[in-house]
């Protein structure tokens, strides 16, 4: 249920929404056709609205998209040394397990031995753990970028 209109008069926003022909509290609604001030009120807000809508647009003699990105900072390729680490660390396992089992490499490809699999284990958990790293060096470095000070 609305409140009746305890105040003389319509409040702006009110008047703003019958000046755009929205629907009124039906207490604003009841006032409006008896009040002209608030009528001559609403009137004026329609035409300040009808004004401003046949303005142009604003203009900028700047292409403000532009200014912003060129003070932006340019991202520089770096070395990506946990990569490289990692892979030093995966052609050292990979060599190491080829000296031990080089003899036996046609034997335990053909009956995968328990060498074969724990070597292999090994390999993909250092790729694993060095694709992690990497993500997580993009991650800081694209963190820095967004620190903001």
């Amino acid at each position: 249920m609305t409140q009746p209109l305890t105040q003389p008069h319509l409040s702006d926003d009110d008047l703003q929404l019958a000046a755009a022909t929205a629907p009124l509290p039906a207490a604003a609604a009841a006032h409006l056709p008896g009040c002209r001030l608030c009528q001559a009120r609403a009137t004026a807000y329609q035409q300040l609205f009808a004004a401003a809508a046949r303005l142009p647009p604003p203009a900028f003699a700047f292409d403000l998209t532009a200014a912003v990105l060129a003070q932006l900072p340019r991202p520089q390729p770096a070395f990506p040394w946990v990569l490289a680490l990692v892979a030093v660390l995966v052609l050292g396992v990979v060599g190491a397990f080829m000296a031990l089992f080089g003899g036996a490499l046609g034997q335990a490809f053909h009956g995968l031995s328990t060498g074969l699999g724990a070597g292999l284990a090994v390999v993909a958990g250092f790729l694993v753990a060095g694709q992690g790293l990497e993500l997580l060096a993009r991650h800081r470095r694209q963190m820095r970028l967004l620190a903001f000070s």
